[in-house]
């Protein structure tokens, strides 16, 4: 079987409804953080999908600087009363010059060194990080608490009153990938970041509609008389422990079909005939494996024609592409999204 190895972004935190969703799929997936000291091991409890952190450029013998860097601004946001949802917002935005007196804070964290917006990235990204797994470790709990609360009914229910359906408790899965916070910031830290990153085997995975429709207005901002392509809507079974790639029908076609994009130039994808036929023949094979599932999320599969997902992406961020270019080898821009 052929291993499907994903890239999931914007997002470095793998978040436990996220990690079920893309499991159900792929068999590896890539994460790129903003620092290599990150620790995978909470979301990585349980799961048979491996799981990769890559920091595209390493921080080496700044590591300890880095660490005590977000370790001064946390205590700082911390006694100023920020709480944990504000000193990623505010950090970006004194980057940017809109604070002057949190600009003077970061310039002192700094010490004297000259702004690197590859830095400020790596800063609202491994803050952002904190704050996902902070919100998905009390997720997990209240998912946790519903299940006990659910089981104490039963126990105390008159058992002339239980029925098939209410005598066994079910663990709550969500239907939706919830957006993340501040996408748009994220979205840019991580492209900046991303540009280090010179691996181009992993397939692309957009985390939440929100993901979608910034990078789709992107595309649509760059060939305004084109739209993106939907070339698959996968409807993923609401229980994470089905797993439709495991048939060799539908991970041979999700293969043969990327392969195929992978290797079409944007001259002549608008012709490509055995796209279209590999995409009807995946997406008619996943609905006949899923007939009877109860639905949860989509994973998408969207292309741009005439774009390459580099100038898609970047676009998305708000950064400027390099002039770079454009002749017959450039290949079709394409990305999945988790929705």
């Amino acid at each position: 079987m052929n291993i499907l190895h994903g890239l999931l972004y914007p997002a470095s935190y793998l978040r436990r409804n996220t990690m079920l969703r893309i499991e159900q799929v792929f068999s590896k997936l890539t994460l790129l953080v903003p620092t290599e000291d990150i620790n995978l091991s909470p979301p990585s409890i349980g799961c048979s999908m491996e799981i990769e952190a890559t920091a595209p450029a390493p921080l080496g013998d700044r590591l300890g600087w880095f660490t005590d860097l977000i370790s001064n601004w946390k205590s700082w946001a911390e006694e100023m009363g920020l709480g944990e949802k504000i000193p990623a917002y505010t950090l970006i935005h004194a980057a940017e010059g809109e604070e002057e007196s949190l600009q003077e804070i970061l310039n002192t964290l700094r010490g004297t060194e000259v702004p690197d917006p590859l830095l400020d990235a790596r800063i609202f990204l491994r803050l952002s990080l904190d704050l996902d797994r902070r919100n998905d470790e009390l997720q997990t709990d209240l998912d946790e608490m519903a299940v006990h609360e659910d089981k104490l009914k039963s126990i105390l229910q008159d058992p002339g009153e239980l029925t098939g359906s209410q005598s066994a408790p079910k663990v709550p899965h969500s239907p939706i990938i919830e957006p993340l916070l501040m996408v748009k910031e994220r979205l840019r830290a991580w492209a900046l970041l991303w540009q280090k990153y010179t691996d181009q085997g992993p397939w692309p995975i957009g985390e939440s509609i929100t993901v979608k429709d910034l990078v789709d207005e992107a595309y649509e901002a760059l060939q305004p008389r084109e739209a993106p392509v939907d070339l698959l809507n996968l409807v993923l079974p609401l229980d994470p422990n089905i797993k439709p790639v495991e048939s060799d029908q539908i991970n041979n076609g999700l293969t043969s079909l990327i392969n195929a994009i992978s290797n079409t130039t944007i001259q002549n994808m608008k012709e490509d005939r055995e796209i279209q036929e590999l995409s009807k023949d995946v997406q008619e094979s996943w609905n006949k494996a899923n007939r009877n599932q109860i639905p949860g999320p989509t994973l998408n599969l969207t292309i741009y024609p005439e774009r390459t997902w580099k100038e898609v992406l970047l676009k998305a961020a708000g950064l400027e592409l390099e002039e770079e270019g454009q002749d017959s080898t450039t290949t079709t821009g394409w990305s999945f999204f988790l929705c």
